[in-house]
């Protein structure tokens, strides 16, 4: 049992039964067993209701491991010079959004994991991708590629809307150009211009024999880019993303009520072009947009239009056990869940993409927490003393609960979508100005939430790392969903109790760069924070499956669909 470093600012921990013990029909018997194995490897790595939630139950249970851990290591915490202001791990569950892992995210990482056959590298620090090219005899030829964090051109667009991933390439690759003239120009047949299109880019490739390495990168990212668009086209996912944002958002592109969900919604269940994975995605997310749940009588309708299978049947009929409620006798409806949400979003504001408009409620957590803003009956530390303590003008302070001391409004976050290398600024290349946020997800974290920590990031330059006991593909959730209902795999036997060594060396500690980042935080869990002095710790927790926190402003230049570019 291992946890993995996948990516500058992403861990996951055991186990990755944790979706299943925390939601699953038999999940009591399992759930204690499962915690205490992803607390214990935080302490060495650095149904929902208070006393019940999982997030309250692992932040808990991880300050008593913590508790213990200071307690028979008296080197630790190591000693910080200068002197750094205590992180905050804020822990949640995957409740908390059940939105989020089924919508399709149109950036770059988020489209190659949920349409292309990838596969975890062994290391888990990257994904694996084999693709077809035309070899230079016209025969087909494979190859198989690894993204990860040593290939800067992936890193630089990852995060990227995939509209804009093409001028992204151009752009790096003119810069290379740029920065070699002298080398690209050596030989008559040399490109010497600067690529104006992915067609010239190609061409200019094709004529750099001496960049064979260079060559394959630009290859395999334009090849991927064209078979995400491929997909993309094939399955009609601009229609059938547009219908996940409208009910998503709760409203239209245009900001208005959406009025033609189901009409707009059966011809794609119909469509032999729309994946059965996707159908139950769109049945999923209707569900969750309708609230109070759906009639009988048209889920069985909706189901026959869809002509689901027995497994994608049971994922949406399992969706009342991660909090979701599945059906409603026909009665006088209160006020709907449509009107309250329209409520929170100014109708002036305009989004940057149409498939695009959704934001994680993991984003605004994040930005709640650096604007002070986190309801500390819902984030409550795990121990009161932590109310007393706030780092630099950010903590949570006595009476002023909900205030925002730093002056910065949920309001005034905007999306990141832009040309700027935003997304290739890591945690390890940023002067932080602050203390560290580290973000548990129990059960999964979605593409789209690792995304938004990079982006809050960003906005506050601060260290913001997210942790989870699974990184959810679309695909996998559904799948996941599909099983809670059957035994649950036993989890492997917990990690033996910690044994304070006869002399402690950071330099020669495997996980001390992680020990150091947990030697000095607060932990927060989705129902409780937690906290330790003499660690320098505190932990929060979150007791709601919905987190009522304000949404963005969004940017001004709306931009339609997606933009062919190939």
């Amino acid at each position: 049992m291992e946890d993995h470093l996948n990516e500058s600012s992403v861990f996951t921990v055991d186990p990755h039964t944790s979706f299943l013990s925390v939601f699953g029909e038999n999940r009591i018997e399992n759930l204690d067993e499962s915690l205490k194995i992803t607390a214990k490897q935080s302490q060495c790595e650095g149904g929902i209701h208070p006393q019940g939630s999982p997030a309250s139950k692992l932040a808990y249970t991880l300050q008593k491991e913590i508790d213990n851990f200071c307690r028979l290591n008296p080197n630790f915490p190591p000693p910080n010079n200068p002197p750094q202001p205590r992180a905050t791990l804020l822990i949640v569950d995957r409740s908390i959004d059940p939105a989020a892992p089924l919508l399709h995210e149109f950036t770059y990482q988020a489209m190659i994991s949920d349409l292309l056959p990838v596969q975890d590298t062994e290391n888990h620090r990257g994904i694996k991708y084999s693709y077809e090219f035309h070899q230079a005899d016209g025969s087909m030829g494979s190859k198989d590629v690894i993204l990860d964090e040593e290939d800067n051109i992936y890193t630089s667009i990852r995060h990227m809307h995939i509209a804009e991933c093409s001028d992204r390439l151009i752009e790096k690759f003119n810069e290379f150009l740029s920065e070699n003239k002298a080398a690209v120009g050596a030989g008559n047949s040399g490109p010497k211009n600067a690529a104006k299109s992915l067609k010239e880019m190609k061409e200019m490739l094709t004529n750099l024999p001496q960049y064979q390495d260079l060559k394959a990168k630009y290859s395999a990212h334009l090849s991927i880019a064209q078979e995400c668009m491929s997909y993309f086209e094939r399955h009609k996912l601009n229609s059938v993303g547009n219908l996940e944002q409208n009910m998503a958002t709760g409203e239209t592109a245009e900001g208005e009520t959406p009025k033609t969900i189901v009409l707009d919604m059966v011809p794609l269940l119909d469509d032999p072009h729309v994946s059965p994975v996707d159908k139950a995605r769109l049945l999923m997310l209707y569900i969750i947009w309708k609230e109070g749940g759906i009639f009988e009588d048209d889920k069985i309708k909706l189901l026959e239009h869809a002509k689901l299978k027995g497994e994608l049947r049971d994922a949406i009929n399992n969706l009342p056990l991660i909090g979701v409620k599945l059906t409603r006798i026909r009665r006088q409806e209160k006020v709907s869940f449509l009107k309250k949400r329209r409520q929170r979003r100014n109708k002036d504001e305009e989004a940057p993409y149409e498939l695009s408009r959704y934001v994680p409620i993991l984003k605004k957590v994040m930005d709640a927490h650096f604007s002070n803003m986190l309801d500390p009956s819902q984030f409550a530390f795990t121990r009161k003393s932590d109310m007393d303590s706030s780092e630099d003008g950010y903590g949570h302070s006595p009476g002023r609960s909900g205030m925002a001391l730093s002056g910065v409004s949920l309001r005034t976050t905007k999306p990141t979508w832009s040309r700027k290398s935003n997304s290739t600024i890591s945690n390890s290349s940023r002067v932080s100005t602050g203390a560290k946020l580290i973000i548990f997800v129990i059960g999964g974290a979605t593409y789209s939430e690792i995304r938004s920590a990079y982006e809050i990031a960003e906005t506050y330059n601060r260290d913001v790392f997210i942790g989870t006991t699974e990184i959810l593909r679309p695909a996998s959730f559904v799948e996941h969903l599909s099983q809670l209902k059957k035994p649950i795999p036993l989890t492997e036997t917990i990690i033996a109790p910690y044994v304070p060594p006869t002399s402690y060396s950071k330099s020669s500690d495997p996980v001390s760069k992680t020990s150091s980042l947990m030697s000095h935080m607060h932990l927060n869990s989705s129902s409780s924070r937690i906290s330790h002095k003499s660690s320098n710790m505190s932990l929060t927790g979150s007791d709601k499956t919905n987190t009522a926190v304000q949404p963005e402003e969004k940017e001004k230049k709306k931009k339609k669909g997606l933009k062919r570019f190939f």
